[in-house]
């Protein structure tokens, strides 16, 4: 007897995208420098399309799309500020003397 896999929706197969890019995104807040804010942006931009594609819950930690999206939409954007602005790490860290 076999049984016929029942077909993933649209928004299913999106968000098993979106999953890994959250893996990857996770991986590279840890240890990368310019993996992130790629990483992230299509994690945030990806669980967009799955949410606006039906998916309304997902495998990731943060379990809500809408959640998952903005949070890796802050950390690319704040990524890059970062990146652009280096001086900004400069001036914080120069008086803890590390």
């Amino acid at each position: 007897m076999t049984s016929t896999p029942i077909p993933k929706s649209r928004g299913e197969v999106i968000e098993g995208v979106a999953f890994q890019f959250c893996k990857v995104a996770t991986v590279a807040f840890i240890l990368g420098r310019w993996t992130l804010p790629v990483a992230s942006g299509l994690a945030a931009g990806l669980y967009l399309w799955a949410f606006f594609s039906g998916k309304k819950d997902t495998r990731c930690v943060l379990r809500y799309p809408l959640v998952i999206a903005a949070f890796w939409a802050v950390v690319s954007a704040a990524s890059v500020w970062m990146m652009l602005h280096p001086e900004i790490w400069q001036r914080l860290f120069s008086g803890l003397r590390i």
